[in-house]
This record gives structure tokens, C-alpha cells and sequence, in this order.
């Protein structure tokens, strides 16, 4: 099972006026819309920033037998959804290895991420957008305000989702997709998934204008009803 933030979130700077009334209708839009998926996933994103989440506790199971009792297997739910329209989408393990191994090191494990991004990208017509060192530690900074105050939120701790990116200096559009999972559902590619089966999601993943990005990975021995979780968030700019 898992859960994913109810909306992405994208910004445009004030000074791009000639984007700023589609953008803002976007973000009315993304800040309107709540999706659950059947796993309990509970997505958010913005567009300025996108948000997306999932979480998951169901292990693979097996019970040893009594004596005078025939083997029992338990299946564990499938970690995919039955009919993915998106599963195309996901790079394969000789494209990127590691894509449902959640025991990789965090920082491998964000780079599995990034190819498994940057390929659905390629498959929909869209280049891969670059890594920053500038995104790539506002996602950092967003995934430590949703620990510290303990609130899967793009403005987790009260303040703007785009404050930290733009404390840092960067003046272009921005988006944010975030993720928190416990089990097989925190690995790259069922995050990637879920974000890919939420419409919003995938339409701030898809979005062209994207030319940089980061990608953050926060893991966590609990978070609210989720053990063992994996928080992910993904930031996107223009420039």
C-alpha cells in the first residue's frame, strides 16, 4: 500500500508575466485536487512545486507448516497496479539497475531515480532534464522540513513551498513532486509509478519547460503509520 500527496505544485516567477495567468490557473487547479489510488496512495505536487507520496507495509509472507498440514504461501499485493496504462513508462533493470531495491544506499538509490525519470522523459518526446547541485539540495531541505515538523506537505513547515528555492537564489519556474513509502513501495520505480498514475503528477513530470532538476531521498525509521519509509522528493526548474 502507499500514499501519495494529494497535489503537485508548480511556480512561474513574477517577472514571467506572459506565463503567469496559465500557471496560475494550474496551481488553483493542483491545490483543488485530492487523488487516492486503490493502494492508498496520497499524491501531492505543485507546479510550482509538485507533492507526491506513497507508502506501503505489506511484506512478502510465507508460513512454515504444521506438522500433518500441506505448505500455505502468502502472496504479497502486487506492486504494481493490475492494467498499469503507465508500466511502459518505467525504464527496465538492464536500463536502470536497482529500480525495486530499496536496500541500495540512498544516494545510489537517487540515482537510480533519475534515470528511471529522465527515461520516461525520453520515451514521451522530452529531453532529460540536468542535475543541479542547487535543486538537488532544495529537495534535500524540503525532505528534512517534512521529517522536522512531521508533515507530508509542500509548505510542511508553514512557509512557501518555493522559500527555500528561492533563499537560494534560483529565480526560474519550479516544480516539486513528493513521495513517502514503507516497504517495496518506497523503491525508485513504484515511486516513480505512482507519481506516472496520478494525472497532475504526470503533467508536472511531463511538463517541457523543465531544463534542471534534483532528486532527494530521506529514509526513515518512522514516520506517523509508515516503518522503515522512504521520503522522496523531486524538484524541477526551467533554467
Amino acid at each position: 500500500m502507499g500514499l501519495e500527496s494529494r497535489d503537485p505544485y508548480r511556480e512561474t516567477p513574477k517577472q514571467r508575466r506572459s506565463h503567469l495567468p496559465w500557471l496560475l490557473g494550474a496551481l488553483i487547479l493542483a491545490a483543488a485536487l485530492f487523488a487516492a489510488s486503490p493502494r492508498g496512495h496520497l499524491l501531492l505536487g505543485l507546479s510550482q512545486a509538485r507533492f507526491s507520496g506513497e507508502h506501503g507495509n505489506l511484506q512478502d509472507a510465507g508460513s512454515s507448516p504444521l506438522p500433518g498440514t500441506s505448505q500455505i504461501t502468502l502472496q504479497a499485493a502486487p506492486l504494481y497496479p493490475a492494467g498499469d496504462p503507465w508500466k511502459g513508462y518505467l525504464a527496465d533493470e538492464r536500463t536502470c539497475p536497482g529500480g525495486e531495491r530499496t536496500d541500495l544506499p540512498p544516494d545510489r538509490q537517487v540515482e537510480v531515480m533519475i534515470c528511471l525519470i529522465d527515461w520516461a522523459r525520453l520515451r514521451h518526446g522530452l529531453s532529460p532534464p540536468m542535475q543541479t547541485a542547487l535543486l538537488a539540495t532544495t529537495a534535500l531541505q524540503k525532505a528534512h522540513e517534512i521529517v522536522r515538523c512531521r508533515n507530508f506537505d509542500h509548505a510542511a513547515c508553514g512557509d512557501h513551498p518555493a522559500t527555500d528555492v528561492r533563499a537560494a537564489g534560483y529565480q526560474g519556474a519550479w516544480g516539486e513532486n513528493l513521495y513517502i513509502a514503507d516497504g517495496r513501495y518506497g523503491a525508485p520505480r513504484a515511486a516513480l509509478d505512482g507519481w506516472l498514475n496520478s494525472p497532475d503528477h504526470r503533467e508536472n513530470l511531463f511538463r517541457p519547460e523543465w531544463r534542471t532538476q534534483g532528486v532527494a531521498l530521506v529514509e526513515l525509521d518512522r514516520f506517523g503509520p509508515y516503518h522503515g519509509a522512504e521520503l522522496w522528493v523531486s524538484h524541477f526548474g526551467s533554467e
